[in-house]
């Protein structure tokens, strides 16, 4: 786990001080990586809601956009919103190189989504700050296999969440095509006997990249 709170610091200080300036001076620009990187682009996601019998209970649409950058240090970060979580504006995407896509989200650097050659790797873990329960952590892993999904193929990691017993309550899986981003989210949860249901799932629909 790595704190860059001082990284995130001089972010909201341009953001919040010299936001004309910083967008005046700094053209957009596309960080080519596991996900396309560029002021503008978006993800929109049909998703599905279910209740802990696996039955649909709700249909919505979901969006990821991006929709600021800021350049510090020689790096570029991009701000993103996610609509399922519309209070969580201080949240940064950077692609490290073309294999990692990190996060800076609450003052913590955190590897997103990782492309690996060995299967089940361990890739990253950072403090849980969001659970309703004793904080715990969330763990990182990487595969191998590959999934087609709407004609994309698509690596997958999970992240497995602890609380602070170290019962694994939550669990997200991403499945993502290099060079386009995200094509499914899941979010499971734990049920009383400890078993997973689906809570929800979103596919890509439309989407513009750069």
């Amino acid at each position: 786990m790595r704190y860059f709170t001082a990284i995130i610091l001089i972010i909201f200080c341009v953001f919040a001080c010299s936001k004309s300036s910083t967008n005046n001076s700094t053209p957009p620009t596309v960080s080519k990586g596991l996900m396309p990187l560029s002021v503008g682009n978006f993800w929109q996601y049909n998703k599905i809601t279910y209740d802990s019998n696996s039955v649909p209970v709700d249909t919505s649409m979901d969006e990821i956009d991006i929709i600021e950058q800021v350049t510090v240090s020689g790096t570029t970060y991009y701000q993103e919103r996610w609509e399922s979580f519309p209070n969580n504006v201080g949240s940064f995407f950077a692609n490290a190189d073309s294999n990692t896509l990190v996060k800076y989200d609450s003052a913590i650097q955190y590897t997103f989504f990782k492309r690996v050659q060995t299967d089940s790797t361990a890739v990253d873990s950072w403090a849980d700050t969001v659970s309703g329960r004793c904080p715990g952590h969330n763990y990182l892993y990487a595969f191998t296999d590959t999934t087609v999904i709407g004609g994309f193929s698509c690596l997958r990691n999970v992240v497995y969440v602890n609380d602070c017993t170290g019962s694994n309550f939550e669990q997200w899986v991403y499945y993502l095509h290099p060079g386009l981003g995200l094509v499914r989210i899941q979010h499971y949860l734990a049920k009383s006997d400890h078993s997973f249901y689906l809570q929800f799932s979103e596919d890509l629909g439309t989407h513009h990249v750069n």
